[in-house]
């Protein structure tokens, strides 16, 4: 396995990342049949730790991975850098996500001025459309004239917008697919009682060369949902940690309101608050084909719940 670590690996170590934060989302969400079914056995779980056989997490994996919302959303979102020395700095966003026969897709609506600064004149949003699964991708454009264009390669690793440190490879989460995984037993995270298994990257793929040696993540005891992810680096020390800090019943279906990155190098940390959600929603699959020129959907304000 390899554990080059990189200029830029250890530049985005030192800042706030909140791209898992993003893109765990789709896999923190409960849809309503998992309030119905909290195992995939019939015998009641109490609020204990248990460890689980080989059996059974190779089954909770699966449920983990083939998680969704009923039909499409929209979150209005804002991201919160706390660094751990200066003042906390907001900026504004929009997910669209839905799902295809390659799994979840997301496209982002990113705005890079500060809230309450006055925006610059002719500055629009940066847009990327995200295709998580077995084979990510993620496209970016920096104004609406433009097309999308492939993330690949080291660009991957690079900061979206000045102010706001994640990378697009953050927000593709290819470790929920790593074929090479290590059950942990269980552990308290918060309040609720996660399920822990190490995902191994692939050797040779670009994690591996980017000094990241595994990801370890909890899957919620009852219901799978994702609650945790650390990020362990090249001396297998923690790097980076994702929490899921709050759900929220919105239209009939929980969702994820709040999630915190801390970044264990710098200290900094990162929140991931939902403000305002609309669910059930049906989008044309142009919106998220990256080789087409769909405008991002418009929403009437009386669908969204103001969380």
């Amino acid at each position: 396995m390899h554990t080059i670590k990189t200029p830029t690996f250890l530049f985005r170590l030192r800042s706030a990342v909140i791209g898992f934060a993003a893109a765990g989302l789709f896999y923190a969400c409960l849809p309503s049949t998992c309030l119905a079914q909290r195992t995939t056995s019939d015998r009641p779980r109490g609020p204990i730790m248990e460890k689980i056989d080989l059996e059974e997490g190779a089954k909770r994996m699966a449920s983990f991975r083939a998680q969704r919302l009923e039909g499409d959303f929209c979150f209005k979102f804002q991201l919160e850098q706390k660094p751990r020395r200066g003042k906390t700095v907001r900026y504004d966003g929009v997910m669209y996500g839905s799902w295809n026969e390659r799994g979840p897709v997301s496209r982002f609506q990113l705005f890079p001025e500060q809230i309450g600064k006055e925006a610059p004149i002719g500055l629009s949003a940066i847009e990327m459309i995200v295709q998580n699964g077995v084979a990510p991708e993620v496209w970016v454009r920096r104004h609406a004239s433009e097309r999308f264009t492939l993330i690949a390669d080291e660009a991957l690793f690079e900061p979206i917008f000045e102010g706001v440190l994640y990378t697009p490879f953050d927000l593709q989460m290819p470790f929920i697919f790593w074929e090479d995984y290590v059950y942990e037993g269980p552990s308290r995270v918060l309040s609720r009682i996660g399920q822990r298994f190490l995902m191994q990257p692939p050797e040779g793929s670009l994690a591996a060369q980017n000094g990241v040696t595994a990801v370890r993540i909890a899957l919620d005891d009852a219901y799978y949902a994702l609650l945790q992810v650390e990020v362990l680096g090249a001396d297998g020390h923690e790097r980076s940690r994702f929490t899921v800090e709050s759900l929220k019943k919105v239209q009939g279906q929980y969702i994820v309101k709040e999630i915190k990155l801390k970044n264990l190098f710098s200290k900094d940390a990162t929140s991931f608050n939902v403000k305002a959600a609309s669910v059930g929603l049906i989008f044309d699959a142009a919106v998220f084909d990256p080789r087409g020129n769909a405008d991002a959907p418009v929403i009437s304000a009386a669908l969204f719940d103001t969380l």
